[in-house]
């Protein structure tokens, strides 16, 4: 009987890490997928002295 408790016990200790690991894995990967999603839909902007940079279509084929 007690070796059917030890392995009971066993299985539950080996659910419940794999339960906290998939958990932390989660909200892991639901941070990154949102911080992804902002990135993505975020328009990209050209600063000001970037755009000084490249005064016309000429010095963009210079190299």
């Amino acid at each position: 009987m007690s070796e059917i408790k030890g392995q009971l016990l066993g299985i539950v200790l080996v659910v419940t890490i794999f339960g906290a690991v998939a958990g932390v894995l989660l909200g892991a990967f639901k941070t990154a997928a949102s911080n992804t999603a902002e990135k993505i839909s975020s328009e990209p902007e050209i600063s000001e002295a970037a755009a000084k940079v490249v005064s016309n279509s000429a010095d963009l084929l210079r190299f």
